[in-house]
């Protein structure tokens, strides 16, 4: 089976060996991205991409954890993301011309600065959406919320949650 979304998923979970925070990290991350996907009415090609880019959209921490005794840095995931992503995509058989679009998505999912794509846009947002509730520091996600969400899907569900309107 090409594309293969949902062994990629749990192949995706299964290496993080039960790491609770990530796995559901993941988890939620996939399911919003997908959702304001498809509100946005991308095409069924571009989901596939934005789809695995959510699975694995944070795949290099632990494998960056474990080479560089500890340091997950942003810097450290971005060098090591072209070889995990490529892995984990030719494992479960990705159409080799998604590969990487899919690993650019991967390695700009944290560069708020150079929002050059839709795809890249849903994956910033649902990823700040889902940041939002996990971390301490509302404000600063919040901040970043505000100046950066750009599509009515994205604004309406963080909307919904009735914190703040931006």
């Amino acid at each position: 089976m090409i594309n293969d979304e949902s062994t990629l998923l749990y192949n995706a979970l299964k290496y993080e060996e039960g790491h609770e925070r990530r796995t559901q990290h993941i988890l939620k991350v996939y399911s919003l991205t997908k959702l304001i996907g498809e509100q946005e009415n991308i095409s069924n090609e571009d989901m596939i991409i934005l789809n695995a880019s959510a699975i694995l959209h944070d795949i290099c921490i632990k494998y960056c954890k474990e080479k560089y005794s500890g340091d997950a840095s942003l810097e450290n995931q971005k060098m090591e993301a072209p070889y995990i992503v490529e892995k984990f995509l030719k494992e479960t058989n990705y159409t080799p011309s998604y590969i990487p679009k899919i690993i650019e998505l991967v390695k700009k999912h944290h560069d708020y600065d150079n929002i050059n794509s839709t795809l890249l846009q849903i994956l910033i947002e649902a990823d700040l959406i889902i940041n939002y509730f996990e971390t301490e520091n509302k404000e600063k996600t919040l901040k970043l919320i505000k100046n950066i969400f750009k599509t009515e899907t994205g604004k309406n569900i963080f909307n919904s949650f009735k914190l703040e309107e931006i």
